[in-house]
């Protein structure tokens, strides 16, 4: 089968990842794989969205930490009250990662989040990128953008997501997540700008192709 060529975008909360990485597929004209990742495994697992979300790329100690976040609703999407129970993260990016496959093999793609550099390691015709900036860039962006109704509750979500988020990938792989090693291009949001970022992956992206 054809290996067609993808990009993974790691970000932390608050950089813009998922917009960046919108854009990024939009102008190259590949698919945009974010929410629907989700989506699928829900299906699949005949689970509701919302019982699945807390779990994905956060170590199960997040859960707790995540109900009182979302008291204002979540800094990713809206908020879906957590009626089941949650499923171990580990079991949720295995389903993930077939998903990911699959969808690669069928399609160019643009892959935000799920662990895609994880799950996708290794793999031709595959650009590996990492977004971050500094927490008080992301924690002002948050607020901003309207997913935190104020900095005290930006900052715990930041704090949370990047402790939980970090344990979830050494779980899954035993790898530092933000170590720079398994990226093929980093990029610093506050430093370089959204639309600077943009332009960086998009001159990368045709290496992906191979």
């Amino acid at each position: 089968m054809t290996d067609h060529p993808a990009i993974t975008i790691s970000r932390s909360l608050g950089c813009g990842g998922t917009e960046i990485g919108f854009r990024v597929a939009r102008r190259l004209g590949w698919q945009f794989c974010d929410r629907r990742i989700l989506r699928l495994s829900a299906e699949a697992m005949g689970r509701s969205v919302g019982s699945l979300a807390p779990q994905e790329e956060h170590h199960c100690g997040f859960l707790e930490v995540l109900k009182n976040l979302l008291a204002f609703g979540s800094p990713e999407a809206p908020y879906v009250p957590l009626l089941d129970l949650p499923i171990y993260s580990r079991d949720l990016f295995a389903l993930e990662r077939e998903i990911m496959l699959r969808m690669v093999q069928r399609a160019p793609s643009v892959i935000v989040g799920r662990g895609g550099f994880v799950a996708l390691r290794g793999r031709p015709a595959t650009l590996h990128v990492s977004l971050d900036a500094d927490p008080g860039f992301r924690v002002r962006s948050l607020v901003a953008r309207g997913r935190m109704p104020d900095l005290e509750a930006a900052r715990r979500a930041v704090a949370a997501s990047d402790r939980d988020r970090a344990a979830f990938l050494r779980d899954i792989s035993g790898r530092a997540w933000r170590d720079p090693r398994h990226f093929d291009l980093v990029l610093d949001v506050a430093k370089e700008g959204l639309e600077a970022c943009v332009e960086r992956i998009l001159a990368e992206a045709p290496k992906a192709a191979g």
